[in-house]
């Protein structure tokens, strides 16, 4: 299972999620487009629809964490349905909501992935880290704030280490 504070804390996660995504970034722009397009094992997503689906998770996170703010500035919201992430042979799989739909060029994801950071900071800005509100992740159970930016931070970090190892010779 993943630790999630090991990613540290609000300032550390924020600063991972500077590092992997200029490292994302730079694998997208430099990686042939045929590798781009080309799904990375049989039956898998494509690196395109990796970078896609890492920008769906972070508007989700966004949103998140916007719900998370409406709630500590006393906003009476009903409570969130918990959906339980699915495992395929061990493997933790993307909810509906983030699966990528494919079909997008390298500039449209691109544009796609600085679209989501963009409002994943801007809500993050306005973030408490401290305050106790959580929000049920699929995998990782009630996460506060705090909690939800550390697991976009493993999780890009972890598509990325994917994406390098199969461009890696």
């Amino acid at each position: 299972m993943v630790n999630l504070e090991a990613y540290g804390s609000w300032e550390e996660a924020l600063g991972r999620l500077g590092e992997s995504r200029r490292a994302l970034l730079a694998l997208l722009e430099e990686a042939p487009s045929s590798w781009l397009s080309r799904p990375l094992r049989e039956g898998a997503w494509t690196p395109l629809m990796v970078a896609e689906h890492i920008a769906l998770v972070e508007d989700s996170t966004a949103r998140v964490l916007r719900r998370l703010r409406r709630v500590r500035l006393g906003e009476a919201l009903p409570p969130p349905p918990a959906v339980r992430g699915e495992f395929k042979d061990g493997k933790p799989q993307a909810p509906e909501g983030v699966r990528p739909k494919g079909g997008l060029g390298r500039e449209e994801v691109l544009a796609l992935l600085e679209r989501a950071r963009a409002f994943l900071l801007e809500e993050a800005a306005q973030a408490d880290p401290h305050h106790p509100a959580a929000f049920p992740h699929p995998f990782f159970g009630e996460l506060t704030a705090l909690g939800w930016l550390r697991a976009a931070a493993y999780h890009e970090a972890h598509h990325l280490g994917q994406l390098q190892e199969a461009l890696a010779p």
